[in-house]
């Protein structure tokens, strides 16, 4: 089922990535193009740099990053110790938001 979800990520335009990483256990699903890896290293670096600036400021956590331009990232934490990456080069971060949010339930309940 999460790999059914992740797929249909995948379909939204301009993505090409879609995968959950986990503070604790790292990648924890990933669905993309054969032979392309998600940049793990580079993800966990964001999500640990999210949680020292919550941490060390009065702005709260750091629930959501977007990165937009040639690579396009949509980080979107999905529970204390998961998050969900999208990523391509191209597309509308703004409706990769919309359908995260429409999934976010369901990827929940299956990563329990």
């Amino acid at each position: 089922m999460m790999q059914r979800i992740l797929a249909g990520f995948t379909t939204l335009p301009g993505a090409k990535q879609a995968y959950l990483i986990s503070k604790k256990n790292g990648l924890l699903a990933f669905v993309g193009n054969k032979g392309k890896v998600p940049n793990i290293e580079n993800t966990a670096n964001i999500v640990q740099a999210m949680e020292r600036l919550g941490e060390k400021s009065n702005i709260g956590r750091g629930l959501e990053l977007w990165q937009e331009g040639g690579n396009m990232l949509l980080l979107t934490r999905i529970s204390d110790d998961a998050s969900l990456v999208i990523s391509g080069n191209s597309g509308r971060i703004a409706r990769w938001r919309h359908a995260v949010e429409c999934d976010v339930d369901m990827l929940n309940s299956v990563i329990r």
